[in-house]
């Protein structure tokens, strides 16, 4: 297999949400770019009413949209893995047919569950998807283009894979590792590969798993790491739970696409598309991997779906002797002082050996 293209200089294609398969992107010629949103900072009237009811990040991903902080890239995919995001599809495209925003839209729906029926649908998906990129590129995903991808994609995964090891073994602070994932999204693979490695220094506080709604950023990761805690573990999809470094061996876009599909239904189960008992599964398999010795969920306001997993999340952690804190519901603006006062308790209840 040959050494992977040269990463700079190839279009770049925005991502909203979590259900992109990276390497048919990469295998059109472009760089899969997600645009993540922040936990924090103004939203403006438009962004804010023009959804209507969304979580804070979402409706910050549209304003920035909207403002012209992405008008770089070539076209933009935007997710169906959530009720937001799928709202924020709804106004670009009304905004893209009146010349409001600079780039195509594109809806990527890829329901989860798995079963023939399902699988075929999501295939034909991500035909549509690469159909999408190519008419962007003019790259055609074929089988030098394929394979070329998945050695990239592959080996930023190995990277990852490296990542994840740092951190169960006290060499990788939490903030430190959420960068790294959002570089991971965000950047061509080969210039992500040295972000990621480089993510390395000791962190020396308990480990601990975080849960509940996805972090764009790493103002929770921050506070939580102030009382002596390191973040070792998550199941969000900006986290451990992103689908990224994932690839396929296919000389065709039919065959790419087939197994791609099947890949999507073994995925992580993220909260907005999972059963609780597909949740509580993972977690109890991260709490397994991270050797973490306590959890804290996190909720934003407007983000219901990780709530609904909260009781039965802690149902399951307490009954393996740990202690558990959630805070849900957080309003826009409160993250730091309710992810500090969430660590603290937690920190009180491990130093006091509750649930041990």
């Amino acid at each position: 297999m040959t050494v992977g293209a040269p990463d700079l200089g190839a279009p770049r294609i925005g991502v909203v949400g979590a259900d992109l398969p990276r390497q048919l992107v990469l295998a059109a010629g472009a760089t899969p770019v997600r645009i993540l949103g922040s936990w924090s900072g103004p939203v403006s009237d438009e962004a804010a009413q023009l959804p209507g009811a969304v979580d804070a990040v979402a409706a910050r991903i549209l304003d920035a949209l909207l403002r012209g902080a992405h008008d770089d890239l070539a076209g933009l995919v935007v997710c169906n893995d959530s009720t937001a995001h799928l709202r924020v599809f709804y106004v670009l495209r009304i905004l893209a047919e009146r010349g409001r925003v600079r780039y195509p839209v594109h809806l990527l729906d890829a329901p989860r569950g798995g079963g023939a029926p399902r699988d075929r649908f999501v295939a034909r998906q991500y035909q549509r998807l690469a159909a999408f990129c190519t008419s962007l590129t003019g790259a055609a995903p074929d089988a030098a283009g394929l394979r070329d991808a998945a050695e990239r994609e592959l080996r930023l995964g190995e990277a990852l894979q490296r990542l994840r090891r740092r951190r169960r073994s006290g060499r990788c602070s939490g903030p430190t590792a959420l960068a790294a994932y959002r570089a991971a999204a965000t950047l061509p693979p080969g210039e992500a590969v040295a972000i990621v490695d480089a993510a390395d220094h000791p962190a020396r506080g308990r480990p601990v798993f975080v849960t509940g709604s996805a972090h764009p950023d790493e103002t929770a990761y921050e506070a939580i790491e102030t009382v002596g805690l390191t973040v070792v573990g998550e199941d969000h999809d900006t986290g451990d739970s992103a689908w990224i470094g994932d690839a396929v061996a296919a000389d065709d876009l039919e065959a790419a696409t087939r197994l791609l599909a099947g890949r999507h239904a073994g995925r992580a189960p993220l909260a907005a598309r999972s059963l609780t008992a597909e949740r509580i599964a993972h977690l109890e398999r991260g709490l397994d991997a991270s050797g973490a010795t306590g959890v804290i969920a996190l909720v934003r306001e407007l983000d219901d779906a990780p709530a609904w997993d909260a009781a039965a999340q802690r149902r399951l952690v307490e009954g393996r002797g740990m202690p558990f804190q959630a805070r849900v519901r957080v309003r826009p603006g409160d993250i730091a002082g309710a992810a500090h006062e969430t660590a603290t308790a937690l920190a009180q209840a491990l130093g006091r050996g509750e649930h041990a």
